[in-house]
């Protein structure tokens, strides 16, 4: 039975993201600072779990087995983790005192816990620590559990709370892309980090989340109709191509319609400067300079065998065969869940 209080139910709504997936886009157009009766965020409406990703960079843990981490590196990441997740917690309060609908994005991997992504890189034999899930209120239920397929900090009494949307995009697109910028703004060495970049250089955190809320959302509640049941998952594509699903996906949560917007003016160097860091303003950098949607940017008629070659020169040959390793690897969860995707309505 599910314990959740219908109190927390049917207006949080999670995007669950990958990087470089054009999730900065489809935020664009969904223009929540347009959508009165959506509570706002300053940080791309929502990576509240991005001060995880940036300790472990600072403690130099990328890559490295849990087992290896020190208790004070392990006291602080779970500390941070705890932190992370208040700080969501307090976002969801605030807007359910408001009554208002929370719509938070989230990169799939920034939420993944610890020794999951060990036991990826290292196997099941070398991780002996349980895994890691933060501390709930008692308010979603008596007991917080982890069922198999989730492999995120956020325990399934709290996952199954939220609504959520998927964004996908072909790793042939997504995956350079993100080692690109990973180059620009940390440099060629930390680029190179192969245990780090086979944690998010994949898909399969995103298929396993998919399938763990295709188990357990037995009764979605709001926003189901005959043709549209949760969890939803859209493609990059077909934001690029046919903007007709973000109309949907639109309809779905509540939000108005008439509020999308599908092309803007290019970003004032003042706003641009008042992103945080260099890698903020290196992922926006495209969307920023844009007008509205370019659709050089699908994935249309791409052959990863033509592209690999480009990777190989743009990146060198071993860098180059990591990527194309990586894309090769990734095709069937992409082909999988892709099969899954919401479609552009039939005129």
């Amino acid at each position: 039975m599910d314990s959740c209080p219908k109190l927390h139910r049917y207006r949080r709504f999670y995007l669950l993201t990958h990087p470089r997936s054009c999730s900065n886009l489809l935020v664009r157009i969904l223009s929540f600072g347009d959508q009165p009766d959506v509570v706002q965020h300053d940080v791309g409406q929502g990576y509240f779990f991005l001060p995880i990703i940036k300790l472990r960079e600072d403690l130099k843990l990328q890559g490295k087995n849990v087992e290896e981490w020190t208790q004070n590196e392990q006291d602080q990441m779970k500390q941070t983790c705890q932190n992370c997740f208040q700080e969501l917690q307090k976002h969801v309060e605030a807007a359910e005192t408001e009554d208002k609908i929370i719509f938070v994005k989230e990169h799939v991997y920034f939420m993944t816990e610890p020794t999951a992504l060990s036991r990826f890189l290292f196997g099941q034999e070398k991780v002996k620590q349980t895994p890691w899930t933060v501390q709930i209120s008692s308010t979603y239920g008596s007991e917080a559990t982890r069922s198999s397929l989730n492999k995120t900090l956020l325990p399934d009494e709290f996952l199954k709370t939220w609504l959520p949307t998927f964004l996908i995009r072909h790793p042939a697109l997504m995956f350079p892309s993100h080692y690109r910028t990973i180059v620009d703004t940390l440099g060629v060495e930390a680029a190179h980090a192969e245990g780090e970049r086979s944690e998010i250089m994949t898909l399969h955190w995103t298929r396993l989340l998919y399938d763990w809320y295709t188990e357990n959302l037995t009764n979605p509640g709001t926003g189901s109709t005959h043709d549209t049941r949760w969890p939803l998952l859209l493609d990059a594509d077909d934001i690029i191509n046919s903007p007709d699903v973000v109309v949907r996906l639109c309809e779905v949560v509540g939000m108005d319609p008439k509020k999308l917007h599908f092309e803007w003016k290019p970003a004032e160097k003042g706003y641009v400067d008042q992103l945080n860091t260099d890698v903020s303003k290196r992922m926006r950098s495209t969307l920023t300079a844009s007008a509205g949607i370019m659709t050089e940017k699908s994935s249309a008629d791409i052959d990863i065998s033509t592209e690999a070659n480009k990777w190989r020169e743009e990146f060198g040959q071993i860098e180059g065969e990591k990527i194309e390793g990586w894309v090769k690897a990734a095709m069937p969860d992409y082909e999988y869940l892709w099969a899954k995707r919401l479609k552009p309505r039939t005129l």
